[in-house]
């Protein structure tokens, strides 16, 4: 297995709570999430892990994928 196969994603969405407000898409600069078919969709090779999608989504839809991230701290 590669090293890049073992990387988890550094967001999870939590689909059942995200209420399509469009509120992370609006804050990602390098537009890593989109809203495709009414799913919110996440590219983590674009992500620059500011965690603004995290601090400003209203129904807590966003999470880390390693249950905690503390900024500036890989």
């Amino acid at each position: 297995m590669t090293a890049a196969a073992t990387l988890r994603p550094f967001l999870q969405i939590l689909h059942e709570r995200c209420i399509r407000c469009g509120a992370c898409i609006a804050v990602c600069l390098p537009e890593s999430l989109v809203l495709r078919r009414m799913e919110l969709r996440f590219h983590s090779q674009t992500c620059t892990k500011c965690v603004e999608c995290f601090r400003i989504c209203p129904a807590a839809a966003l999470a880390p994928a390693s249950g905690r991230y503390y900024k500036g701290v890989k």
